[in-house]
């Protein structure tokens, strides 16, 4: 997991991430319906881990009245994106990788969306965010399972490794947590042309997916492959997410 490259092009992707990242908001707004009636609408203390350009935040700020909120994210530069956030009484941003910069204990809620995936040890890190959980606190995450853009690794062979629902129940579990709730379902976006659907992961800071050198002749080569495979009758090409919503207790 080279997180250098992570944060660079996340960091590229700052102002178009909003306008590309359809499947990240569907997702957003599903954990914000998920959480309503597991966590209380006026939290005292809530910490958001990957906020980026705060597609999350935002949503969750409509239902939810947190006393204070701390937001996160290991690019300093969604931090100009969120200046309308960061203006409500008691948000404040925090630069940093989660899995090696201090993060604040005492939380009530902590929660994440489209994140852990990126992490090089997922259990160390549930394990730690029980450990800055309030008893009773809960802990919300969507990640993604193994069937997440399957297009694009069945013709590149690269991309994350995505634990499965089991997995993820496990790890749950071990770092002592009881689950609430554990959920997975596709979403498939279609787009006109696998040159789009690069296109979309490139704006969404997604293409650090795929190691692969994007000449315009692989890029040919791939799109014809995409087409060949994965084409419909109206020439139009899918990709599918494969979300997975957690919430757990401590108890």
């Amino acid at each position: 997991m080279d997180k250098t490259l992570i944060r660079r092009r996340f960091a590229r992707s700052v102002r178009s991430y909003a306008e590309y990242a359809r499947a990240q908001q569907m997702i957003a707004g599903r954990m914000c319906l998920m959480l309503r009636p597991l966590v209380r609408e006026c939290p005292a203390s809530v910490l958001e881990i990957g906020c980026g350009t705060g597609t999350f935040t935002r949503l969750f700020m409509q239902h939810f009245h947190p006393a204070r909120m701390t937001l996160n994210d290991i690019c300093p530069e969604v931090r100009e994106a969120l200046d309308d956030v960061l203006s409500l009484p008691g948000l404040e941003f925090l630069a940093g990788d989660a899995e090696q910069c201090r993060l604040p204990e005492g939380q009530e809620l902590i929660t994440s969306c489209s994140v852990l995936q990126w992490l090089e040890h997922p259990e160390d890190f549930i394990r730690h965010c029980r450990s800055l959980l309030v008893s009773g606190g809960t802990l919300a995450i969507s990640t993604f399972g193994p069937d997440n853009l399957h297009e694009i690794r069945s013709i590149t062979g690269s991309g994350l490794e995505y634990p499965s629902v089991h997995q993820l129940r496990r790890m749950l579990s071990d770092a002592g947590l009881e689950t609430l709730l554990l959920h997975d379902e596709r979403i498939v976006l279609n787009f006109p042309s696998a040159t789009d659907i690069m296109r979309h992961l490139k704006h969404t800071g997604v293409t650090g997916i795929v190691r692969t050198r994007w000449t315009p002749g692989r890029l040919a080569d791939f799109s014809a492959e995409y087409s060949s495979r994965y084409g419909a009758g109206d020439g139009s090409v899918p990709l599918t997410y494969h979300p997975v919503y957690m919430i757990a207790k401590k108890d």
